[in-house]
């Protein structure tokens, strides 16, 4: 039995660099935001900030 890819699509190698900065110029951006300036999907976002270890879980604010 062979495993078939889902879907046709090619990984992608974030730019570190570009990333970091995108970071310092947008803290407070959600990954889905990020992705869309990258060209990338959230995931490939995720999976790059989890590898800098810079992902803070967003608080919401306690009355």
């Amino acid at each position: 039995m062979e495993i078939k890819p889902t879907k046709d699509v090619k990984p992608k190698k974030i730019d570190d660099e570009a990333l970091l900065k995108d970071v310092e110029d947008y803290p407070y951006d959600y990954l889905y935001e990020r992705a869309r300036r990258f060209g990338c999907t959230d995931m490939g976002i995720y999976k790059a900030l989890k590898d800098w270890a810079l992902l803070v879980k967003k608080q919401k604010s306690t009355p």
